[in-house]
């Protein structure tokens, strides 16, 4: 009896540790967890700081939007960095452009106009890592003194190789 019983314990011991062993070997398998934390240095929401007309020079002396990206996961993440324009803002996206930059160095620049669906930058994260964005926007034409341009963004983040946006 106390045979049957130490083999039956024995394999409740041995199937529990296949199990939580293939879960542990499935997860690496799979580059492991992605945890995204974005964070804002101002707001959600932010108003370009000058509405006079400028050159990209003078704007990149300006106050940039900064964002740092956090991934405290294993795995290698993805991300797509929406831009949304706020209603009550009155200076329109054809008067505007924009410079991007990841860890003091630009990685897009143009019109904000030319922007595709909201998405302004497409990245990735791998694990544990950090990153930091600064976003310049900047007025390109003649408008009136009483505009403003506010915009908000925010973050698509899926694990990669997992399904898409």
């Amino acid at each position: 009896m106390k045979r049957i019983i130490g083999v039956i314990l024995l394999c409740a011991i041995v199937g529990v540790g296949a199990y939580f062993g293939t879960l542990y070997l499935d997860k690496l398998k799979k580059g492991g967890e992605v945890n995204v934390t974005v964070t804002f240095d101002d707001s959600e929401t932010y108003v370009i700081p000058s509405i006079e007309k400028m050159n990209k020079e003078s704007a990149l002396k300006e106050w940039p939007y900064i964002i740092h990206v956090e991934n405290s996961g294993s795995g290698k993440g993805l991300y797509q960095i929406i831009i949304t324009d706020i209603e009550k803002s009155t200076i329109k996206r054809e008067n505007l452009e924009y410079s991007l930059y990841l860890d003091d160095k630009e990685i897009t620049s143009g019109k904000l106009k030319d922007i595709k669906d909201d998405i302004l930058y497409v990245g990735e994260i791998e694990g544990n890592k950090k990153q930091e964005y600064k976003l310049y926007i900047w007025v390109i034409n003649e408008i009136e003194k009483e505009s403003n341009y506010e915009y908000k963004l925010k973050f698509n983040t899926i694990k990669s190789g997992g399904p898409g946006f």
